[in-house]
C-alpha cells in the first residue's frame, strides 16, 4: 500500500503591518509555528514581532514552494537575522536572486 505525502502549502494570505507602516501579504502556512490554528495565526500575525518570529521560521523549515509566496523583498530583509545553516542560506540567496539594483555589469570578467 502506497502512503501519500503531504507537504506544506499556504490555506490562505493575511496581510500585514509592519513596524514601519508599510503593508505586506503574507501566506498562512499551518504548522510553521506549533500551536496556533488558522484563525488564530491570522490575528496573531497582526503584531510586528510574531510576524517576523514567523517569517524566520519559514526561511528555517519551509520548503521552497512555500517561500516563493512571500514577497522576496520581505525574505531578504529576514534572511540576515534568521538562524540557519550555511548551505541553506546560501541555497535560498540564490532562490532569492539578485536584490534590486543589482547590475551584471559591476562583476569583473575573468580572464
Amino acid at each position: 500500500m502506497k502512503r501519500t505525502r503531504h507537504f506544506a502549502e499556504p490555506v490562505g494570505t493575511v496581510e500585514c503591518r509592519l513596524a514601519s507602516g508599510t503593508k505586506i501579504t503574507v501566506p498562512l502556512v499551518q504548522g510553521l509555528l506549533k500551536h496556533p490554528t488558522t484563525d488564530s495565526l491570522r490575528s496573531l500575525l497582526q503584531r510586528p514581532a510574531a510576524l517576523r518570529k514567523y517569517t524566520h521560521e519559514a526561511i528555517r523549515t519551509a520548503p521552497w514552494n512555500v517561500l516563493r509566496a512571500f514577497p522576496r523583498a520581505w525574505l531578504r530583509q529576514c534572511l540576515p537575522q534568521a538562524r540557519i545553516r550555511p548551505g541553506r542560506r546560501k541555497a535560498l540567496e540564490f532562490m532569492l536572486g539578485p536584490p534590486p539594483g543589482y547590475s551584471r555589469s559591476v562583476i569583473p570578467k575573468c580572464v
